[in-house]
């Protein structure tokens, strides 16, 4: 038996590792799933161990194939980078990038032209958040959202860099002021119309608990699946929003979104970038790093977060 498996072994492999399905490996790779199986066994017979738990109609990754994935997904970048050294001509690389809805709506896509012209040679997937993202997807380099949006895959050490700091803030149009006339307690809220993002559905939750007071009953309360929508109706008065400052600038500058109560009430938090060791070493994922490092506005020092991610805001 020779001593190396054929290299195309460790592409099904990690393919395999990502998507933890051989079919999915197979359509990211354009050929069947017993080619998948067959080249991740032929990986596994060389080694002398298995690599996944195979159960029915799915493969999970054991401990000795996650650390193994680790160590493949670095000898793949190795080699790539040594074959973009030789290449005659340039070679377009691809970044993927997973950002919640609103940042990446209000305060990416404004920027993100300046990074395509500083590196025109790097093409960018963008991919919204709306739900929560599977941190064992491995379909992706970089992910943003805010604290408590995301956890770092289980089986890895990822990098938390926070871009910036934020707040929850309650705010709702002049009209409802109209309506309902300004709150002076707390209390006065749980008798007004509230919307709410079906992403963050503990937002609410979340600001209430900040002030010492028990969450409202959302059961009669529209929710919205974007960002966007839940703007649009707490324009048009459907009723009070929790949101972020950052990406409601031009409703608090212009006035057609206002603060329920004084500032003092806003609940901290933080939009932050998560990267794993292995994603870093590609050059288009350090580039974009840099990049943004330097476009947000607190930059703040990274933490390493083991598996288990980001913590649920308290």
């Amino acid at each position: 038996m020779s001593p190396l498996p054929p290299l195309e072994c460790l592409r099904f492999f990690d393919a395999a590792a990502r998507h933890q399905s051989f079919v999915r490996a197979a359509e990211e790779l354009q050929v069947t799933a017993a080619a998948v199986a067959h080249r991740v066994k032929m990986l596994e017979t060389h080694l002398g161990h298995t690599l996944f738990d195979r159960k029915h109609r799915s493969v999970t990754l054991n401990l000795r194939g996650k650390a193994c994935l680790r160590d493949v997904q670095r000898i793949l970048t190795e080699i790539e980078e040594v074959i973009d050294r030789y290449r005659s001509g340039p070679r377009m690389k691809r970044l993927s990038v997973v950002v919640v809805e609103s940042v990446a709506d209000r305060w990416l896509m404004p920027k993100i032209a300046d990074f395509n012209a500083a590196r025109p040679d790097i093409a960018i997937e963008l991919e919204t958040d709306h739900l929560g993202v599977d941190p064992n997807r491995h379909d992706f380099d970089i992910w943003i959202t805010y604290d408590g949006g995301t956890k770092a895959p289980s089986e890895e050490v990822a990098l938390r860099e926070t871009l910036f700091e934020d707040t929850l803030l309650a705010v709702c149009s002049p009209a409802l002021f109209e309506t309902h006339g300004r709150p002076r307690k707390l209390r006065d809220l749980y008798s007004w119309p509230l919307i709410y993002h079906l992403g963050f559905p503990s937002d609410w939750a979340h600001w209430f608990a900040s002030q010492g007071a028990s969450p409202p009953d959302l059961s009669h309360s529209s929710g919205f699946r974007l960002c966007s929508l839940l703007l649009q109706g707490a324009l048009k008065g459907m009723g009070a929003a929790v949101g972020r400052p950052k990406t409601i600038v031009p409703e608090l500058e212009e006035g057609t979104l206002v603060p329920l109560f004084d500032r003092h009430n806003d609940v901290p938090t933080r939009c932050c970038m998560m990267t794993t060791a292995a994603a870093r070493r590609k050059p288009e994922v350090r580039a974009f790093r840099e990049w943004i490092l330097e476009s947000a506005p607190y930059p703040a020092e990274g933490e390493l977060v083991a598996g288990g991610g980001l913590e649920p805001p308290t």
